[in-house]
């Protein structure tokens, strides 16, 4: 719901906190225990009569019946039927966003807007029917969302997390460059507390393996968590070392010169602590990744350790002008240890093998403005000897493929189990994530 949509009389936040709500409920919606103690079916309840248990299915017959209300009329094909079809393969079928997308012929983008409209839609129907029940306000939900009865930022936390690793697409990174930007980025936040990033430790290391988006947002969350914790006065450390099949990121607390004790002491940290959903959400994502975050949070010497494991991994350039095939193929291989490169063209392809070696090459021959067969050859003198180029085409030319230097060749459109019996057949053994 935007500003504009919001209720009169409603601060936007209250109205998109029910929103939240709502979505929590429909993203959980078998599931009993989650319900149960769910602050939505406490507020549907209000005064009724019957256990908890009861009350849940009861905001799930609800919840149905808002989300059939959105069927539409006709066997239209607009924007009402996409929004009832996402949110019911979501919601009812438990279907995740990439398997929609294909069923639909929408983009990861589209079905996600399609699905946030859907929620709005039900939450809109669910208000109107607490009002018709003279039930507690949303805005008294809303109220009751960071009390005892339900932590709500960690369950949004837990909900998008879920999401976010469904998707997670793994790739080689340069953990120096990468904790480098973050520090520029919060630099202005030290000032004001006399802090300092201290990096003259940080030293070149292999490259990890790794989400790049997921893993900034970890390593943003642990330093924000830092800026916040560490008493005025102190530099932030960060070192880099390599372990054995991993590299590890160390931060830790150093007293300025010129800082007395008993200065320090008068900032020492509070021993209420806070919520701490960032860090929660740090760890997470880091183990999401295979590695692992530790944290000691003694007085006057705070120290925090990740460990991530090297990007010994094979890695496949894929090259095709359509953009949704490559994110289809990284979707494919999400599960397991490679690297996924694209190139949308075949100038951009041979920039690539330039720079980096491909353990594999996937190459459709079908791109407009350029003649597929002749970047076969050129990728045949530009890349390695040994790297095999696999052709990947509509077309059914097996045998011209082989006799321009291919290895291999797929007939689109390739399934992930076809995908990765062509890769193990020049790899060798693809190895999980996990």
């Amino acid at each position: 719901m935007t500003e504009k949509d919001a209720p009169q009389g409603e601060p936007t936040d209250e109205a998109d906190a029910f929103v939240q709500m709502v979505r929590a409920a429909l993203l959980h919606l078998y599931d009993n225990a989650y319900l149960q103690n769910h602050p939505l079916t406490a507020l549907w309840a209000g005064d009724s009569p019957g256990d908890r248990l009861t009350h849940a299915q009861d905001l799930r017959r609800t919840l149905l019946d808002c989300i059939e209300r959105l069927r539409p009329q006709s066997a239209a094909h607009g924007e009402a039927a996409r929004v009832y079809a996402v949110l019911t393969y979501r919601c009812v079928d438990g279907l995740t966003i990439e398997e929609i997308e294909p069923k639909l012929g929408l983009s990861r983008r589209q079905v996600y807007r399609e699905f946030s409209k859907g929620v709005e839609a039900v939450a809109a129907q669910l208000q109107d029917l607490l009002r018709t029940r003279g039930v507690r306000s949303a805005r008294q939900a809303t109220t009751e969302v960071g009390s005892e009865a339900s932590p709500s930022r960690r369950e949004l936390a837990e909900a998008e997390l879920t999401r976010l690793r469904k998707e997670m697409r793994s790739e080689s990174l340069d953990l120096r460059q990468l904790v480098e930007s973050l520090c520029a980025l919060l630099n202005a936040r030290l000032q004001p507390r006399g802090l300092q990033f201290d990096l003259s430790e940080l030293h070149p290391t292999p490259p990890v393996l790794g989400d790049r988006a997921l893993l900034r947002q970890a390593l943003l969350n642990l330093l924000s968590y830092a800026i916040d914790v560490l008493p005025p006065h102190t530099a932030l450390r960060l070192s880099t070392r390599e372990i054995e099949g991993a590299v590890q990121l160390r931060l830790r607390q150093q007293t300025l010169p010129g800082a007395s004790e008993g200065r320090l002491s008068a900032h020492a940290p509070s021993t209420h602590r806070r919520e701490g959903v960032a860090l929660t959400v740090a760890k997470s994502l880091i183990a999401a990744q295979n590695g692992r975050l530790t944290l000691q949070e003694t007085p006057g010497a705070w120290l925090a350790e990740i460990t991530l494991p090297t990007a010994q991994a094979p890695t496949v350039l894929i090259i095709d002008d359509n953009q949704g095939l490559i994110e289809l193929f990284q979707r494919y291989l999400a599960g397991h240890r490679v690297v996924v490169i694209g190139a949308t063209g075949g100038d951009e392809a041979l920039r690539i093998v330039q720079q980096v070696t491909p353990q594999a090459i996937l190459l459709d021959v079908m791109m407009p403005h350029q003649d597929g067969w002749e970047v076969l050859q050129r990728l045949r003198k530009e890349a390695a000897p040994t790297t095999p180029i696999l052709v990947c085409s509509v077309l059914r030319e097996h045998e011209l493929a082989l006799s321009l230097g291919a290895n291999d060749a797929l007939v689109k459109p390739v399934s992930q189990p076809a995908l990765l019996d062509a890769l193990r057949r020049w790899l060798g053994t693809l190895h999980p994530l996990a």
